[in-house]
């Protein structure tokens, strides 16, 4: 069997699935943005942009040092790897959409 040049070209990296300390962390960001009645407009804002979240990603690894002054690293950086991770963002859409007291 013959591998060509574009056998992997377009091939997506597995995604991993979303750990419980990410969850934890997910679950806090959501709250605090359904508390404020948010929850639909970022779950939008999210889904909108899914394209080019890791642009995101790099921005925020890019604006770290700034970021660090209100965050801890350790959070900017963890927050940058959950946007790389689309498991993790479909995890945040699906918690700010799940708003209890939401009616429908």
């Amino acid at each position: 069997m013959r591998m060509g040049i574009w056998d992997n070209a377009f091939k997506l990296p597995v995604q991993p699935e979303v750990t419980a300390a990410e969850k934890k962390l997910l679950d806090a960001l959501a709250e605090k943005v359904v508390r404020r009645k948010m929850g639909d407009m970022a779950a939008m804002a999210l889904e909108s942009t899914r394209p080019i979240h890791n642009l995101g990603a790099q921005s925020i690894v890019f604006l770290s040092p700034m970021l660090s002054m209100v965050l801890k690293k350790e959070e900017v950086d963890r927050y940058a790897k959950i946007l790389e991770n689309s498991k993790a963002v479909s995890y945040l859409i699906e918690r700010l959409e799940a708003d209890p007291g939401k009616k429908t």
